[in-house]
């Protein structure tokens, strides 16, 4: 996770008895006029072994791991190889049917690790224009829920959405909750990641529920879980990632 993100004018992300302030960026998507360099920020690679880059054990090596960097000044800390493969089984699984698609709001990493056919079918919403050449590209930011290009022709299109906000806080979420709703068709599926203090908050707002699989994110401290309004296939073991 962890995608690119704006953020309110302030923010803290509370966490038991740990507060991390999180630095505010400037809102709406960068200039198209600066280069990619200008844009790029400071890029961080994680250990490729930590995020099981090169896979194994019926694992295939993730090429989005080992080519893209996390930007600090974005907030963007990578799921695990093993991570993004259980999340991508779950939407490719859920989204097999010709002509249904899915919307990865700042979830990159799982997009572009989607089957071919299902991603063809998918949209990746990102405030980072690294990936504007992409064919389902949106420059996104959630201080803006519904105002992207295309909004109109997408809205209520979507089987599925994949959310993982850059903030934990019920403000954060609610925004993102907004843009979700906005593109869902009724019933559509979600899959989000959350720490395990905001269940309630997934369960009121998004009707998801924790999942037994946690994901493992390499560079962040704390521990995420991954919930789903739907009955998963992929996430109903552990990870073996994660200590018990």
């Amino acid at each position: 996770p962890r995608g690119p993100l704006s953020s309110p004018s302030s923010a803290r992300d509370f966490i038991g008895n740990d507060v991390r302030v999180v630095k505010t960026l400037s809102v709406g998507c960068p200039n198209p006029n600066l280069s990619a360099r200008e844009e790029s920020g400071k890029m961080v690679y994680s250990d490729p072994k930590a995020l099981g880059v090169e896979g194994g054990e019926k694992l295939k090596k993730n090429r989005f791991l080992a080519t893209t960097g996390e930007r600090e000044d974005m907030n963007q800390y990578w799921y695990s190889n093993r991570t993004i493969a259980a999340m991508a089984r779950d939407v490719d699984d859920v989204c097999a049917a010709d002509g249904m698609r899915a919307c990865f709001l700042s979830t990159p990493s799982v997009y572009f690790t989607l089957s071919k056919e299902v991603r063809e079918r998918a949209y990746c919403f990102d405030l980072d224009t690294q990936w504007e050449k992409e064919p389902g590209y949106v420059c996104y930011d959630f201080n803006k829920p519904v105002d992207f290009a295309g909004a109109e022709e997408l809205k209520g299109t979507m089987d599925m959405v994949i959310i993982d906000p850059p903030f934990i806080t019920r403000e954060v979420w609610e925004k993102y909750v907004e843009t979700a709703r906005f593109l869902l068709k009724p019933g559509g599926a979600v899959l989000g990641s959350t720490i395990q203090e905001n269940a309630p908050m997934m369960k009121e707002l998004l009707g998801c529920e924790p999942q037994t699989f946690l994901p493992s994110i390499p560079n962040l401290v704390y521990q995420y879980y991954l919930y789903a309004s739907y009955e998963s296939k992929n996430l109903i073991e552990k990870n073996p990632e994660i200590p018990e």
